[in-house]
């Protein structure tokens, strides 16, 4: 057998361990991942109902400024 043959076979033997090791790290990053995303994913909730609150709390108040901007020129109309 010569050299190049006997480093062929040296690498084959050690690709069953080289690809349990990248599987093993592939499952940490899809484990951190999953974490990662489940975070975006609240964060998102988050910011939607913090969004959708300040639009009707802005909505109340042009509702109240315009009701009182009619009170005001009602009162001051000459």
């Amino acid at each position: 057998m010569s050299k190049f043959e006997k480093e062929v076979m040296i690498y084959l033997r050690e690709l069953p361990s080289k690809f349990h090791n990248l599987s093993e790290k592939l499952d940490k990053l899809e484990k951190i991942m999953m974490v990662g995303f489940k975070a975006t994913g609240t964060a998102f909730s988050q910011t939607k109902e913090v969004v959708n609150k300040l639009a009707m709390v802005t909505e109340e108040t042009r509702n109240n400024l315009a009701e009182y901007g009619g009170v005001i020129e009602a009162e001051s109309f000459f």
